[in-house]
C-alpha cells in the first residue's frame, strides 16, 4: 500500500515541532515566511546551522544540503577561506563610504575569467543587475521594448516579471507567446513592453526578433541552467540572431556561472554584449553584478563628461560581500568546477537509470552541478514542456527525501551540489530517491 501525501505531512509535522512553532510565531510579523521562496507546505523547516554540505534544523536533524541556498553556496557552508576573508575585511571596516580596493580586485578577477567582460559594476542582487543592464540597453539604443524567453526569470522588477510562469490558457501560441504579467501591482505597461520568445525554437526566435527589431533594445537570455535542457546550438543561434539584427544580447549568468571558469557563456561559445551575475560571486552575501563591452559600460564613468547614465547605491560593491566573493572565486578553480560537474553528471546518469529501471516517467535535467527532477518522458527544453510535467509526486518525493536526510529545493527544481560533496553523497541521494519512489509510486 502506497503512502499518501497526508501521511507524509503528518510524519513531517511530528518530526519538526520546533520549526512549526517558529513559523507560526514569525508569520504574524513577516506576512508568512521570511520571504516567498522559503515557503512550502505544510510549513518550512527552520535551520539552526550549516557546515560543509550539511544543514541542521532546530529539531536537531541533519540534512545533506542539495538546495544550496538557491545555488549560491557553491563552496558549502562555513568555508574557512571565505570566513577568514570576511573576518579580515570586518576588522578593517564593514562599510567605509569610500572605495577600499577590494572592489577593483574582484572586478579584475571577473574580467580575467570571462572573455566578454571588459568592464563590470557590482550591485546588491541579480534583480538590480538585470535592472541596470536593461536600463543601459534602452538608453544606448534609444529603443523601449525588450525581449525575454517564456519561463525565463531575471529578478523582481516590472520589466522582467513577465511570462515567468504564465498559465497556459493565457500564454497564447507556443511559437508566438503572449506577454503575461507575473505579479500583482506591476506597471500596466510592463507586459506591452516585452516581447516573449520560446526556448529551443530558433525559427520562431528569428521571426519574432525580425518583426520587432526596430523596437527592441535587447534580448535577455536566461539559459535556465539545470532547469531546462537548453542546447549550445540554440544559445549560439540566439547570439547570431541578435547580432544579425543589431540588438544587444544580455546573458543571465546568475545561476549558470558556476558551470565553468568563464561561465555558461564559455560552455556555449557565445560572447554576449552584457552579462549579469549574482549568487556565487558574493560568497553567501547579497550581491549582483553586470558588465560587458567597454563602450557600453563606460557610459557609467562619471569621472569624465556627463553621459546621462548613472548607477550607484548605498551598499553596491559592499566590502564584505566583495571580500567573500573574491575568496569564493579564488577557490573556484578549474579542478573544483570539474569536481562539481562530475558529481552532477553522476547524479543525472544514476537518477535517469533508476527511473528507467523502475519504468517511471521521470527524468533529471542537469547543467554542471545544478539539477531538477521532473515527472515526464519527453525533453524538457522549453517552458511549455516544463509546465506540462506531472506535479502529483513532487511534494511526496520532497517530503520523503527530507525524512531521509536530504534537503532539496521545494518543487525539486534548480537544486544544486556543493564542493564539499563526494560521490557517496550522490549515491546516497539516488538511493533515497529510490526508497521514496518505492513508498509513493
Amino acid at each position: 500500500m502506497l503512502t499518501s501525501l497526508a501521511d507524509l505531512e503528518a510524519r513531517y509535522r511530528r518530526a519538526s515541532p520546533n520549526s512549526r512553532a517558529l513559523f507560526e510565531q514569525g508569520r504574524s510579523y513577516t506576512a508568512g515566511a521570511a520571504k516567498g521562496a522559503y515557503y512550502y507546505p505544510p510549513y518550512p523547516l527552520t535551520m539552526a546551522r550549516g557546515q560543509g554540505c550539511y544543514l541542521w534544523d532546530v529539531d536537531g536533524r541533519r540534512y545533506v544540503d542539495c538546495a544550496n541556498h538557491h545555488t549560491a553556496q557553491v563552496l558549502g557552508h562555513g568555508n574557512e577561506l571565505v570566513e577568514a576573508a570576511v573576518r579580515e575585511q570586518m576588522q578593517k571596516g564593514i562599510a567605509l563610504g569610500a572605495p577600499i580596493g577590494i572592489e577593483s580586485e574582484i572586478a579584475r578577477a571577473m574580467c580575467d575569467r570571462v572573455d566578454a567582460l571588459e568592464r563590470i559594476r557590482f550591485v546588491n542582487s541579480g534583480t538590480e543587475a538585470t535592472l541596470h543592464a536593461i536600463r543601459l540597453a534602452r538608453g544606448y539604443t534609444q529603443r523601449g521594448k525588450i525581449a525575454k524567453f517564456e519561463g525565463g526569470y531575471h529578478g523582481s522588477h516590472d520589466a522582467v516579471e513577465v511570462s515567468v510562469a504564465p498559465p497556459l490558457d493565457q500564454a497564447g501560441p507556443a511559437d508566438a507567446p503572449i506577454a503575461v504579467p507575473t505579479a500583482g501591482g506591476m506597471s500596466p505597461s510592463a507586459a506591452s513592453e516585452a516581447i516573449i520568445l520560446p526556448y529551443s525554437d530558433p525559427e520562431a526566435v528569428e521571426r519574432l526578433v525580425a518583426e520587432h527589431a526596430s523596437e527592441l533594445a535587447c534580448v535577455l537570455f536566461d539559459p535556465k541552467a539545470g532547469v531546462l535542457d537548453i542546447q549550445p546550438d540554440f544559445a549560439r543561434a540566439v547570439r547570431d540572431i541578435t547580432r544579425r539584427h543589431g540588438i544587444l544580447l544580455i546573458f543571465d549568468e546568475i545561476v549558470g556561472f558556476r558551470t565553468s571558469v568563464g561561465g555558461l557563456q564559455e560552455v556555449y561559445g557565445i560572447d554576449p554584449d552584457l552579462s549579469c551575475f549574482g549568487k556565487i560571486i558574493g560568497g553567501g552575501f547579497p550581491v549582483g553584478a553586470f558588465g560587458g563591452r567597454a563602450d557600453l559600460m563606460d557610459l557609467f564613468d562619471n569621472s569624465q563628461q556627463a553621459t546621462g547614465f548613472f548607477q550607484s547605491g548605498t551598499f553596491s560593491a559592499h566590502p564584505v560581500a566583495m571580500a567573500a566573493g573574491l575568496a569564493t572565486l579564488n577557490e573556484l578553480t578549474p579542478q573544483t568546477i570539474a569536481h562539481l560537474n562530475a558529481l552532477g553528471t553522476r547524479l543525472k546518469d544514476q537518477l535517469n537509470a533508476l527511473f528507467a529501471d523502475r519504468a517511471i516517467a521521470a527524468q533529471a535535467v542537469c547543467t554542471g552541478s545544478v539539477f531538477s527532477i521532473y515527472f515526464a518522458r519527453g525533453p524538457i527544453a522549453n517552458y511549455r514542456a516544463l509546465a506540462a510535467t506531472d506535479k502529483t509526486l513532487i511534494q511526496p518525493l520532497f517530503l520523503s527525501l527530507i525524512e531521509q536526510g536530504y534537503f532539496l529545493g521545494p518543487g525539486l527544481g534548480m537544486c544544486a551540489l556543493s564542493a564539499p560533496m563526494d560521490p557517496g553523497h550522490i549515491d546516497g541521494l539516488v538511493a533515497a530517491v529510490g526508497n521514496a519512489l518505492a513508498e509513493i509510486a
